[in-house]
């Protein structure tokens, strides 16, 4: 038996694509997460602490003082509920449910930050990875195009260890209409591509923006010529290519 806890259908629900879209939430695991949420500006809907965890841990002591200093509705219950409901095999003691953010996106694209444009991005870490280095670099957002993976996938949300409530990201976009505006913008779009100029060699003089393909296929062939310039990463002989978020920090760390 576990110790019974309000909404928990609500929040298993939460473990599947279908369910996050339906309710406009995800999950959180671990005390990592969880800080990083309390920090940041993100709504947290409710908070769920393994009550024997919490005798023990400082910071679990701390985030449960705090959360209630913000109203956020707090639950115990024990180890065995807290592992029912979530992603982890060994749950850290806490798991929380986040609204999904509802990011500005006139007001990133006028902004004189960096951006970077995902076409078909697949893998979960990889855009994890991506969202942390673009908010590292400095970069305003992140444009994620339609058949990517899902924005709030569980390993989505880890990778990115707590950017994804900070890197506004937008989902579904149709990069040849966004490509269209930033041209009329005046923001320079660099595409990575195996053959190119090399990235060392790129006069920037005005915004850019840097667009990253699928991790297999590399960006789309008709999306591909509507950016302003390809550009390569010279790599060693006998190596093929490099992972597409390592490509998207070298060029955002090169350009910031």
């Amino acid at each position: 038996m576990f110790m019974a806890v309000k909404n928990a259908k609500k929040i298993l629900s939460l473990k599947h694509r279908k369910g996050r879209e339906a309710e406009g939430k995800f999950m959180i695991e671990g005390i990592r997460l969880a800080e990083e949420a309390l920090e940041s500006d993100a709504i947290v809907d409710q908070l769920v602490f393994d009550r024997e965890a919490i005798r023990g841990d400082i910071r679990l002591q701390e985030m449960v003082s705090k959360a209630a200093d913000m109203k956020i509705p707090i639950q115990q219950t024990d180890r065995r509920a807290l592992k029912h409901m979530g992603e982890y095999e060994n749950p850290e003691g806490v798991l929380g449910v986040v609204r999904t953010a509802d990011w500005d996106r006139d007001t990133v694209l006028k902004g004189e930050a960096p951006l970077l444009l995902l076409d078909q991005l697949r893998d979960p870490n990889n855009l994890g990875l991506m969202q942390r280095t673009a908010e590292a670099a400095g970069a305003g957002g992140v444009f994620l195009s339609g058949g990517s993976v899902e924005l709030y996938n569980p390993k989505v949300v880890r990778a990115s260890r707590g950017s994804i409530f900070r890197m506004p990201t937008f989902r579904s976009v149709d990069l040849a209409i966004l490509l269209g505006e930033l041209r009329d913008a005046g923001v320079q779009v660099l595409c990575a591509d195996l053959e190119g100029t090399s990235y060392r060699e790129v006069v920037a003089d005005s915004r850019l923006a840097f667009l990253m393909g699928n991790e297999t296929f590399g960006v789309d062939s008709e999306i591909r010529a509507l950016a302003q310039q390809s550009v390569t990463i010279p790599i060693s002989t006998g190596v093929n290519s490099l992972n597409v978020a390592v490509a998207a920090g070298v060029l955002l760390f090169h350009f910031r």
